[in-house]
């Protein structure tokens, strides 16, 4: 802010939190002014962690967008950004978008993807995100004449600093675009980014002087005569050499209202020269032509340099397309002492520029916006300014400008078709009063499920446990609450009286209720309402549901291997259809296994002794039902052999074995075949490929070699629960049981137990030959 003060000294980092004044001390501007600030940061602060980004109360809610035709309009209330509080108090039916307080007439607020910024309220076709843009103002008695003080002859005593806020638009797309309140577009992001600029400053040190201490160094330090408070501000924002700065003694305080002119000599005139001769305007001195809307449209103003000053008349020395019509809101002229500078490293000496006396300031590489500035306290008692500094006491650190920031807030989404504004959505964030935080909740009971008893005399039978709901005040029980427990008329009764009561909470802030059911009606609601002090119901109700546990409620999931309750989805459908069966029918339904024989026999029975010869011309195995042959491969019919271990020369010398007469144990092999289902899919055959039949004859001579018994046992399985009837409805079912005479190892065949599936297995020697 541009007023006559002796330093800025808060400093967040410092983390103070009140400032006392001392008696029969100096009274200073800079400590009232930290007081202020202080107070601002705790205050924003607090609020900003409370309510968050933005926000605002749910029943006074400033900014809800309305659309009529061609018109915006924003309600009135009060909404908070970055913890500020910002007011909107226009007109009961809301301020026109087009038309607001802190915004001149037809100013361009809308800005399109192109990046050009146009008026209202006809822009082009597309989608458009409506938002707050909210920053300080400083206000002297230069802007707001009534802060002065009119017993006391009108004195300039203390300023003012303004919320300002702005409803504008930024085109998120076109009119299909898919667009929300989540929006962030690299548009929005560039919007509201904050600046990156960062400057440091230091008096100019002195030089070298080889250690003697008999020279003086020349030129060192804060050389001026009175005490400064400098101003440094980005003139023209961008990057780093884009940019530009002007600068000024007196925190840039020196103002005047700009009155008339030029006149045709180029002079203006202006309500006043200044306080005094020092604080003045002088010739060859550079001044800022500006005004309110300029300032409120974020502008820059005109810079000019006095030719000449006489009294009230600020000649100028190009006056060349400056008229005060083009400063229509409180025009006035400021004063600077240098003319636009770049922001920008100069080649020679280190990158720092010469303020004066000995003031030197240096940019980082960055982005600068317009307004950004830093204040420089220089004192003569020290020579020196006053600037944070590094450990070592003397490195000057680069500092974020003090301001201007600025905050943002999405408020709504809109779409302009190109002839009328429609379809508003609503961005904003609300939250209720303290006092509005007391809220029902459902504790437990719902979702019960009660077993009717069948002929009983009482048409109303009670759910197990009690419905129970719970009121709170932002997590504190709330004792002594009305909550109204209501069913439907006819459906059942609460409390054991009626089809409604009204309870009030315990202690713990918990109303108990108990809640029968009526027969007949399978699902049930219960509604829990909190009330107010006039019986009405606030807030939303906590609903219970219950119902009768009953067959035709239970789901069904139907299986192949009962193929007429396919049809059903529900268990009574599934006993209705049990119910209509026939009597006698087998409980499960499956494919049997008739017969096995080979090439050189007619049955392969169990614990047979088989020529390896005879089995090499295959393995044929007959059931009664045509089968998938998709469901028939090696992965579920196979032949396995034991052989004997160890066999091979080389595993007896590894484990230091003897001529084995007898196997230390066996291992299981797959004999590699071909398998396949032929004659219509009811029979499946099995044959040992050639490579096999060879391996299992050097097996056998191997044996024989060894002493042993020249036969291996082999199993013959089919997994019945892969095997699968043609229609895949059956399973295989497989299981075999030893016949009943005595002495006798063969199977019983057909097979099958009636029951769903079964692995049928058979097992077999095969010898040489």
């Amino acid at each position: 802010m541009k007023a006559d003060t002796s330093r800025s000294t808060f400093d967040p980092a410092k983390h103070f939190r009140q400032v006392f004044r001392q008696q029969g001390r100096v009274d200073l501007d800079a400590d009232w002014n930290e007081q202020q600030d202080i107070h601002d940061h705790l205050r924003t602060a607090t609020t900003a962690h409370l309510v968050g980004p933005a926000g605002g109360p749910a029943a006074a809610a400033a900014f809800a967008l309305t659309t009529h035709g061609t018109g915006l309009s924003v309600s009135n209330g009060r909404y908070y950004v970055d913890g500020v509080l910002v007011e909107c108090d226009g007109p009961s039916s809301g301020t026109d978008v087009w038309a607001q307080q802190d915004l001149p007439p037809n100013a361009p607020i809308i800005r399109l993807k192109d990046g050009n910024d146009v008026p209202g309220p006809t822009p082009p076709p597309g989608r458009y995100l409506v938002y707050l843009h909210v920053w300080d103002l400083h206000r002297t008695a230069l802007e707001e004449e009534a802060v002065r003080e009119v017993a006391l002859g009108g004195p300039d005593s203390t300023t003012r600093v303004k919320t300002v806020w702005q409803v504008k638009l930024l085109q998120l797309g076109n009119l299909t675009d898919p667009v929300d309140c989540t929006v962030d577009t690299p548009e929005w992001q560039a919007l509201t980014a904050a600046s990156t600029g960062r400057m440091e400053a230091r008096a100019e040190p002195a030089e070298e002087t080889g250690g003697d201490p008999c020279i003086v160094p020349a030129g060192a330090g804060f050389r001026g005569v009175e005490n400064q408070h400098y101003r440094i501000e980005i003139h023209r924002g961008g990057d780093a050499g884009e940019a530009t700065f002007i600068w000024a003694r007196d925190n840039a305080s020196t103002a005047v209202t700009w009155v008339s002119g030029p006149d045709p000599k180029g002079a203006i005139t202006v309500a006043g020269p200044g306080r005094d001769a020092v604080l003045g305007f002088t010739s060859g001195m550079w001044v800022e032509l500006t005004d309110d809307k300029r300032e409120l449209l974020g502008g820059r103003g005109k810079l000019v340099r006095l030719k000449e000053v006489i009294g009230n008349r600020l000649t100028l020395e190009d006056p060349t397309g400056i008229d005060i019509a083009d400063f229509p809101l409180r025009p006035r002229v400021r004063r600077w002492e240098a003319a636009e500078q770049p922001v920008a490293r100069p080649a020679t000496g280190d990158g720092w520029v010469a303020l004066e006396s000995g003031v030197q300031v240096r940019f980082a590489a960055a982005r600068y916006r317009t307004g950004d500035h830093w204040l420089i306290p220089a004192r003569t008692h020290l020579a020196d300014i006053l600037w944070p500094r590094g450990s070592d006491g003397t490195t000057p650190l680069p500092q974020e400008p003090k301001g201007i920031r600025h905050r943002f807030a999405k408020l709504a989404v809109v779409t302009f078709d190109g002839t009328q504004w429609k379809d508003p959505h609503d961005c904003r964030e609300l939250f209720p009063d303290l006092t509005q935080l007391v809220t029902l909740r459902a504790v437990s009971g719902d979702g019960q499920t009660v077993l009717p008893v069948a002929g009983s005399t009482p048409t109303l039978v009670e759910v197990p446990e009690p419905i129970v709901v719970g009121v709170s005040n932002g997590g504190l029980p709330v004792p002594g609450a009305r909550v109204r427990f209501s069913v439907r008329p006819g459906e059942g009764r609460v409390a054991g009286a009626g089809d409604k009561t009204v309870v009030t909470t315990d202690g713990q802030g918990q109303a108990t209720v108990s809640w029968e059911l009526r027969l007949g009606v399978e699902t049930q609601t219960l509604r829990a309402e909190l009330l107010d002090a006039a019986d009405r119901p606030t807030g939303l109700p906590a609903v219970f549901n219950a119902s009768l546990l009953t067959a035709e409620r239970t789901s069904y999931t139907p299986n192949n291997s009962c193929p007429d309750l396919a049809a059903a989805v529900t268990v009574q459908q599934a006993i209705d259809t049990l119910c209509r069966r026939p009597a006698g029918l087998p409980e499960q339904q499956g494919v049997h296994v008739t017969n096995v024989a080979g090439g050189g026999f007619d049955l392969l029975r169990n614990n047979a002794t088989v020529a390896l010869g005879s089995l090499s011309q295959k393995i044929v195995v007959d059931v009664d039902q045509s089968l998938d042959p998709d469901t028939v491969s090696r992965a579920t019919c196979a032949v396995t052999v034991e052989l004997p271990y160890p066999l091979t020369a080389q595993d007896q010398a590894a484990w230091g074995a003897e001529p084995a007469v007898k196997a230390a144990g066996f291992q299981t092999l797959t004999v590699e075949a071909a398998i396949a289902t032929e004659s219509s899919d009811t029979v499946i055959t099995w044959q040992p490929t050639d490579m096999a039949s060879t391996f299992l004859k050097k097996v056998l001579k191997r044996m024989r070699d060894l002493n042993m018994d020249p036969k291996v046992l082999a199993r013959l399985v089919l997994k019945g629960s892969f095997i699968m009837s043609a229609d895949r409805r059956l399973h295989l079912d497989g299981d075999t049981f030893l016949g009943a005479e005595a002495g006798s190892l063969d199977l019983h065949l057909p097979s099958g137990d009636d029951r769903r599936g079964g692995t049928f297995e058979l097992w077999f020697w095969i010898k040489e030959g």
